[in-house]
């Protein structure tokens, strides 16, 4: 394989419990990046702190926190090269990922690819519950074409950025990959493909109240339904109910009875804050 430059960029706001591990398991990779960027997007933490301990990484530093499709559009703007790769701040990469996807640039300019991530925590019931509901991954086996890429660990030609006009900024926190995806699915030449060989960790710690947001955010950004409104927040509310009673059913028969009350508390959460958002945006 001939070597290709790569630059990598990293959105990180609050990040200061993990951002040294990831920028750390960049820098160990066996094929080397040649560029590391991190967008330090107004943490109020000691993440710009912990950046700063790393000489060769060139940090941007937001004045106003932008949001993820922002920052993903602002970290390929400053790249130098045209492969480019992302991970989220509280991701690490296994020693070989980035040679694992360097293969398929071989054969097509045309393409982003994502890698396989699972959740490092699961001792923490909380994390179980997200890694058994909310897997970022396909599994097992690599395939063309997946229904999206997780945002959290992908490289792509700067060719494919370009055709599809970038990110989608009005989403600050959820649903930037899902949009981006379907935007490549339009284009006929553009590829996505699933690497499940390319392994990647996630060291996100949650606890209920993290884990209530990180589900509503997940729904409420990721809706095909956008704008907010009473039939919206009735509507996710209904699904939310839906997924209470399936997910339980199924605890039940596998005697997982501690996720049963992480469900109920999921649901109740869930309803609180898309009901006080539509509120909110309604005054």
């Amino acid at each position: 394989m001939n070597k290709k430059n790569v630059s990598i960029y990293i959105p990180a706001f609050n990040a200061e419990k993990t951002i040294r591990d990831s920028i750390t398991s960049i820098k160990n990779q066996s094929y080397q990046f040649d560029e590391i960027i991190v967008i330090n997007d107004n943490s109020n933490d000691f993440t710009l702190d912990i950046i700063k301990e790393f000489k060769d990484v060139n940090i941007i530093n937001n004045v106003e926190n932008k949001g993820l499709g922002y920052n993903r559009n602002l970290g390929v703007k400053n790249s130098s090269h045209k492969i480019i790769a992302s991970i989220d701040a509280d991701v690490v990469l296994e020693k070989n990922w980035l040679e694992v996807m360097m293969q398929n640039f071989e054969q097509s300019e045309n393409i982003i690819c994502g890698g396989k991530m699972i959740e490092e925590l699961i001792q923490n019931k909380f994390n179980a519950w997200r890694a058994k509901y909310y897997t970022q991954n396909w599994g097992d086996k690599s395939f063309e074409n997946p229904p999206f890429l997780y945002g959290c660990n992908t490289i792509q030609h700067k060719s494919v950025w370009d055709t599809v006009n970038g990110y989608d900024e009005s989403l600050h926190t959820n649903g930037e990959d899902i949009n981006y995806s379907n935007k490549i699915k339009s284009y006929q030449h553009l590829k996505m493909r699933y690497c499940s060989d390319a392994l990647a960790k996630h060291l996100q710690d949650d606890n209920l109240n993290t884990l209530s947001n990180r589900v509503w955010r997940y729904h409420s950004f990721g809706y095909k339904i956008k704008k907010p409104s009473f039939y919206k927040t009735l509507k996710l509310s209904l699904k939310q109910l839906k997924f209470f009673f399936q997910r339980s059913f199924q605890n039940l028969i596998k005697f997982e009875f501690n996720f049963i009350s992480i469900n109920f508390a999921i649901l109740i959460k869930f309803i609180v804050l898309e009901h006080s958002y539509y509120k909110k945006l309604r005054k």
